[in-house]
């Protein structure tokens, strides 16, 4: 009489396949809690920014002096009151506006701090087609500039680098922080890490939108909402893992059960030659 083959139900029932079972489901949790966090992440960095950025606020309430500019802050819109430092009046070529090249004309304004000294921030006021007309409205801002505190209103946005035109011409071309520092009157050390672009009527109150001059077009920032694709393809290889635990659990019971059936038959043949 032969013995009863065994199936895959009794031996995957036994105490010790069930331990086994048990550890594999904890580590398929721990994979799917670590995917959920992946999936997560992906949406969270996909969502669209939904900041009011442009609604005014007061500049000491996003900036500091002296710091970066944070994601918060940049592209918002502040508020803010300061006096126009006449000699710092100034221009920078190849400012692109609505598809043409033209000129900005800039300035420094100090903005009073809690600090006690004041803090110089830099201004964009205005942009103009002409270079040579950039120059004139330049030194006309300079002569008709007073020394009482203007409240004005801008975007504020992160320094740039230097260009190769600033580089290798000599000519200006970037909103350099670090560059307009050495070339300040009396600068006291105090500087805001980013710069302004007036909105339009601070700019026609500072007396700078004159003939052929425009405000400087000032977008809202880009909100990026795809998903982050690469959090996506790990949130799937922790799934793949945690079903790579069942079939690991699967095999090894799978294994058991056909060296228990090869052992079974062959003592039977063994048997029945005797």
């Amino acid at each position: 009489m032969s013995t009863p083959i065994l199936t895959f139900k009794e031996v995957a029932t036994r105490p010790r396949w069930i331990g086994v079972l048990a550890l594999c489901i904890l580590v398929a949790g721990v994979f799917a809690v670590l995917g959920q966090w992946q999936i997560e992440r992906a949406v969270e960095q996909g969502q669209r920014d939904e900041r009011d950025t442009e609604t005014a606020v007061p500049l000491e309430a996003v900036a500091a002096p002296s710091s970066t500019l944070t994601t918060e802050a940049g592209g918002r819109i502040v508020a803010f009151t300061g006096t126009w430092v006449p000699e710092d009046f100034r221009t920078l070529a190849g400012r692109s506006q609505h598809g043409d090249l033209g000129s900005w004309v800039i300035g420094r304004v100090l903005v009073p701090h809690a600090g006690g000294e004041p803090v110089s921030l830099p201004v964009a006021l205005a942009w103009l087609e002409e270079h040579e007309a950039a120059e004139a409205l330049a030194a006309h801002l300079a002569r008709a500039s007073a020394f009482a505190p203007v409240e004005l209103v801008g975007r504020l946005m992160p320094p740039e680098a230097p260009t190769e035109g600033d580089i290798r011409d000599g000519t200006r071309e970037a909103m350099s922080v670090a560059a307009l520092i050495n070339q300040w009157s009396e600068w006291n050390g105090l500087v805001y890490g980013s710069y302004a672009i007036l909105d339009e009527p601070s700019a026609a109150a500072s007396g700078a939108l004159v003939d052929g001059a425009e405000p400087i077009q000032s977008a809202p920032p880009v909100t990026d909402t795809q998903l982050n694709w690469l959090n996506v393809f790990y949130a799937v290889e922790w799934v793949a893992f945690m079903l790579f635990a069942f079939y690991l659990w699967y095999r090894l019971v799978r294994d058991a059960l056909e060296r228990e059936v090869e052992a079974i038959e062959d003592a039977e043949a063994a048997a029945a030659a005797g």
